[in-house]
């Protein structure tokens, strides 16, 4: 029993659990924009010009109510910088270096402002309509209900029905075209049921994190994202678990991989070679530079080199940048700068939109976790939190070669919100003068 333990809420029982599960289900999908990375953005869409009026009202009088009522500001209303500035830092830049209209690249950054869901989110668990343990469940819930629905759909649909649409790409070592959901949550439960074997010593929740590390390697086969999981779960090794227990897990794991792979060889040699090269390729383009003859991963360096060529023309975009380009910018036939998709690129696709004055400013965000971790004193050894601080390692990493902490911002700002909430919870109970070694069974 903890903080974590189902509760009363608003609901009477049982409805409470699952009513405010599916309203924190709801802010948070429009707040991640995840639906936008799945066949459902068509029925996402109309429903965000909503989300958008309701969320920017709330905001303004938020901030009101805070600093003019209440006067008293913290790290987690940086966010209204954010808010703010980048989608007119995208719009005035993309005037100054392509002539573009103003609210052109204003419109097409408009997904800062849905991070203003964070702003709803923090008023009702202050308030006590929600908890931490209710936003636990809700992103536990997203994880495996949006790896349920992804597998549904590479049975059943075909990506090429989809190619208009930016959650497909193409890749002949992959299979040709390829879904590319987004999988923050799944991802975020891989971390999250390791720390909990490894804090908790539960044997089960090594099989619940295998079994998504096995969707994001065999499923979605994305390296970055892999990459960045794998390296995410090295960094918690070596700060939360001691050199022997770690060398033991490690080589257990090791040697379980390359057992199934071995399976699998034996099965589907082709197949397995595949991901072999997937990894190889990529490899040689990190350390030599030089082309890989794989096509997903040799426009990357094409794209990359049209950046290159044009900021040698326009150097003040390397601080500056030069804005969010629509679509309407580009000539037809050609692959020009207007065509480089800033998210394909990742931090450099950043560097592109805002500059490095403006890429600082968004990295910046990430303080705010680091500050609001020095409070948590009574919750250090919580799973929940801390799979939350080490998954931002993984937002971070990820970002340098994907571009979702400027393009889909919301998803790293959910986690930098629970570590917030824990920051809150922790200021409450010192206001209550409760010891540091009291530990609440619910939160808020």
């Amino acid at each position: 029993m903890g903080i974590l333990t189902y509760e009363k809420g608003i609901y009477k029982e049982p409805m409470s659990v699952f009513g405010k599960t599916m309203i924190l289900v709801v802010f948070i999908l429009f707040t991640t924009r995840i639906l936008t990375r799945t066949p459902l953005v068509d029925y996402y869409m109309p429903f965000e010009i909503l989300w958008y009026t309701f969320i920017i009202t709330f905001t303004f009088i938020y901030a009101m109510y805070i600093f003019l009522v209440r006067k008293t500001v913290d790290e987690i209303h940086y966010y209204y910088i954010l808010i703010i500035i980048m989608p007119l830092w995208a719009g005035f830049m993309a005037n100054l270096s392509e002539g573009q209209n103003v609210m052109g690249g204003i419109s097409s950054q408009r997904h800062w402002y849905g991070i203003s869901g964070i702003f709803v989110l923090i008023y009702l668990l202050q308030t006590k309509f929600f908890t931490i343990g209710d936003l636990f469940r809700a992103m536990k819930w997203l994880g495996w209900g949006t790896m349920a629905y992804f597998i549904w759909c590479y049975i059943f649909l075909d990506p090429k029905q989809y190619l208009d649409y930016s959650f497909v790409g193409f890749s002949d070592i992959k299979g040709g075209y390829r879904f590319k959901f987004g999988i923050d949550f799944i991802a975020f439960l891989s971390v999250y049921y390791t720390v909990k074997y490894i804090k908790q010593k539960d044997s089960v929740s090594m099989w619940l994190s295998a079994a998504n590390l096995a969707y994001l390697f065999f499923l979605h086969q994305g390296r970055s994202v892999m990459i960045s999981v794998v390296a995410t779960l090295f960094v918690f090794y070596m700060f939360e678990v001691n050199w022997q227990r770690a060398f033991r897990i490690f080589t257990s794991i090791g040697i379980g991989f390359f057992v199934i792979m071995g399976i699998l060889y034996a099965a589907i040699p082709d197949r397995i070679n595949d991901y072999v090269i997937q990894y190889t390729s990529l490899a040689t383009v990190v350390f030599t530079g030089n082309a890989s003859g794989e096509s997903s991963v040799d426009a990357r360096l094409e794209e990359m080199a049209i950046l290159f060529v044009y900021l040698q023309s326009y150097p003040i975009g390397w601080w500056i940048g030069i804005g969010k380009l629509s679509a309407e910018s580009a000539v037809a036939g050609e692959h020009t700068i207007a065509t480089v998709p800033p998210g394909d690129i990742g931090i450099l696709g950043s560097i592109m939109t805002y500059g490095i004055l403006g890429s600082v400013l968004i990295y910046l965000q990430f303080l705010i976790a680091f500050r609001s971790v020095k409070f948590i004193r009574r919750y250090k050894d919580e799973p929940f939190m801390i799979a939350s601080k080490y998954f931002l390692i993984f937002c971070f990493l990820s970002s340098l070669a994907k571009g979702y902490l400027f393009m889909q911002p919301g998803s790293t700002a959910i986690f930098i919100l629970v570590i917030y909430a824990y920051k809150l919870l922790e200021v409450q109970m010192d206001r209550q003068g409760l010891p540091e070694t009291a530990v609440l069974k619910n939160s808020f």
